[in-house]
């Protein structure tokens, strides 16, 4: 275990370097079959043989150091190195794979101690020391996994396994985050373009072998390729970008399974070298990266979850109630696609405690037959009952966070349980409610008129004199009128001004106290004439806008919001079925 001295190497940058090397050996031994541990390789050894010796070379790290410190020299510890590995493999018969891991641990966790407690200016030889027996080593035995590789089967497994951990630590920083800086310089969306573009490339010049026996030679310079990389996702969003990866990472995936262990292992591995770079290695060398940016205590997962609801839910109460029994982009309902949503978010409560401890229960749900569930019971379900349902299960989700120790990291496990089932699953179906969504003039126009008909209709059988009875929200129907035509007045006035005022729950309430205060000695036959008088401007407001203004989220919010939103929420008052 020798190699040359690097001068002037820091420990944070040693620490770093060690990091991405275990990282990528140790999770690709992880996710090999258990029981293939002690057959022999062709490389000469066995996995678990493998294991003691990586294990064994760390263990010599803390002594040696610690030589080298006191005396300016290397003790070594053994006799030669052949010898010393022999032993090794010799020692490994009769252990279990989980011992053996679990030594590989504990010396690994003492090496990086030992490095710790180096200061930047210590001898270069006691850097040395760990770099031979890390950094330098690691790569040795990427050739073994190789060799353990027997068909394409195994090395999807090898990939999906370092993939899901990569994956959902990028899902569990939301999409506002992509747009941060990464501890290298470029921003976490670079990070996941960048992953997408070696992907994609792996996954055609794999597809070129598979047909050809050809595309081994050529490999791309990084740095240009990297820049251009980097440059082409600039303006581009983040879901976008997302979206882009996981269909590289499909491709990729769908060209090893059509390979045959023989193109596997053609060329000295060349597959297995090219996939390893590009795909489970990749992600290694990347990891330290990304999770410093993961969500781990309590308040920020909640900052995230805040995050990704609140679009997700303002586009559910911008569509209203009405559209929701229409079909989205995808086939279900929009009923049944919110109760998928709400479905998956019920599943964190039982499954929370598990991943606090960083385990998973057993018994997984079948995510396909539990779709299916919600797509058909989406069908018959009320409108209220749907969005009731959601908002009730997110209401549990921050509550159950909110509880957690406040300073107290919160196991991946559970971040990415949360993270799966709210902030970053709402985007996958934000893009089918905002479709839902009126575009133009003609479009908010047809949805005024047919609520406007609904709700005026449940007014008009009240009749003038039944306009004084209790509403079951305990103000009057005449009040109920009020209340409708000022905000309509509303909205006439501020579309007109081109000024709108930012709303909130105290200056709603006092609005709302207003108008039914200025209409108290009014008349019942006056209040329908001001209301109906009220929806004949604000449909003229309407019709006068350009695609342009409505495209403005205020302009459509003070639209949507003071007509037809507004009356589908008194609709129960007014005994009226959706």
């Amino acid at each position: 275990m020798a190699s040359t001295t690097t001068p002037g190497t820091s420990k944070e940058a040693l620490l770093r370097r060690i990091a991405q090397g275990y990282r990528a050996l140790r999770s690709s031994l992880e996710a090999l079959p258990r029981e293939r541990f002690g057959e022999k390789l062709s490389t000469g050894w066995s996995l678990n043989e493998n294991l003691l010796h990586l294990a064994a070379w760390e263990e010599t790290v803390p002594p040696r150091v610690a030589g080298v410190l006191s005396r300016g020299e290397d003790p070594k510890l053994y006799d030669e190195i052949d010898s010393f590995n022999a032993r090794v493999a010799a020692e490994s018969r009769g252990k279990s794979t989980d011992e053996l891991f679990a030594r590989w641990s504990a010396a690994h966790e003492r090496v990086l101690e030992t490095v710790r407690q180096l200061s930047d200016d210590a001898p270069p030889l006691a850097f040395d020391v760990v770099e031979w027996n890390t950094t330098n080593h690691y790569p040795d035995h990427f050739a073994d996994i190789g060799a353990a590789v027997r068909d394409a089967a195994d090395l999807v497994r090898l990939i999906q396994t370092n993939w899901l951990p990569f994956r959902l630590g990028l899902l569990s920083l939301g999409l506002a985050a992509l747009e941060q800086t990464t501890s290298t310089g470029w921003t976490y969306k670079d990070l996941a373009a960048h992953a997408a573009a070696w992907e994609e490339r792996t996954a055609t010049r794999l597809a070129v072998f598979r047909e050809s026996g050809e595309g081994m030679a050529g490999v791309d310079d990084t740095d240009p390729f990297n820049a251009a990389v980097v440059e082409r996702t600039r303006s581009r969003d983040g879901g976008d970008v997302l979206r882009e990866l996981d269909e590289a990472h499909r491709a990729l995936v769908a060209e090893v399974e059509k390979l045959t262990p023989g193109q596997l292992h053609a060329n000295d591995d060349w597959v297995i070298t090219v996939v390893a770079g590009n795909s489970y290695g990749h992600y290694a060398e990347h990891h330290e990266e990304l999770f410093a940016a993961v969500p781990r205590k309590p308040g920020e997962l909640l900052a995230k979850m805040r995050e990704g609801w609140r679009p997700f839910r303002n586009a559910v109460g911008r569509v209203g109630l009405i559209p929701l029994s229409g079909r989205t982009s995808s086939g279900w309902t929009y009923k049944g696609m919110l109760g998928h949503v709400a479905n998956w978010i019920e599943k964190i409560g039982p499954e929370l405690p598990v991943r606090l401890q960083g385990r998973r229960t057993e018994a997984l749900p079948d995510v396909d037959a539990e779709n299916r569930r919600e797509a058909e019971a989406g069908e018959s379900r009320a409108e209220e009952e749907v969005v009731r349902r959601l908002d009730a299960a997110y209401r549990a989700v921050v509550d159950a966070v909110k509880a957690l120790p406040p300073d107290e990291d919160v196991h991946f496990m559970a971040v990415r349980l949360i993270c799966g089932e709210t902030y970053g699953h709402f985007p996958e179906h934000l893009r089918e409610l905002l479709a839902a969504l009126p575009k133009d003039a003609r479009a908010i126009l047809a949805r005024f008129d047919d609520v406007w008909r609904r709700f005026r209709a449940g007014i008009r059988e009240r009749g003038r004199g039944g306009l004084g009875e209790k509403t079951p929200a305990g103000w009057t129907y005449k009040d109920l009128c009020a209340h409708a035509a000022a905000w309509l007045q509303e909205a006439v006035r501020e579309l007109a001004a081109n000024e709108f005022t930012d709303w909130n729950a105290g200056t709603i309430q006092e609005f709302n106290d207003r108008a039914v205060e200025a209409h108290r000695l009014v008349g019942a036959e006056a209040m329908l004439d001001e209301l109906d008088t009220s929806a004949r401007r604000m449909r003229e407001a309407i019709a006068a806008l350009s695609d342009e203004r409505i495209a403005n989220e205020k302009v459509f919010d003070i639209v949507a919001w003071c007509t037809y939103l507004h009356w589908e929420d008194h609709f129960a008052e007014l005994g009226i079925d959706i």
